[in-house]
């Protein structure tokens, strides 16, 4: 079973992204913000991340440079899950506009854990 690490402020957004997930059949761990996750990471290696890119505090764009700087953390994937409409390029594997639905998080998921 595939394990996703979903990073997002939005309680909402955690909870039902995280239940899409569970269903669909993958392990989920969740953190309510950078930080957090940062501290989830020292013992678990997730198979993918879904990080929010606008969070209070330690935003995305600060976590995936410190994944991308930690030689153990650099190749987890990383989706960003944004409620941004511009293309954001800053090393991230993809973006999931969290304006489209659950059929387009599945597949985006699906296809980077092939």
């Amino acid at each position: 079973m595939n394990t996703i690490l979903l990073i997002d402020d939005d309680e909402d957004m955690l909870a039902m992204t995280g239940r899409w997930l569970e269903k669909a059949g993958y392990a989920v761990t969740k953190a309510a913000g950078g930080e957090e996750a940062l501290g989830i990471l020292k013992s678990q290696r997730p198979d993918l991340i879904l990080l929010d890119h606008a969070m209070p505090g330690m935003d995305g764009p600060a976590v995936l440079k410190a994944l991308k700087a930690d030689d153990e953390l650099k190749n987890i994937p990383v989706l960003y899950r944004t409620g941004m409409d511009e293309t954001i390029d800053d090393g991230a594997d993809g973006i999931v506009p969290k304006s489209e639905g659950k059929a387009f998080l599945l597949n985006a998921v699906g296809n980077i854990l092939r």
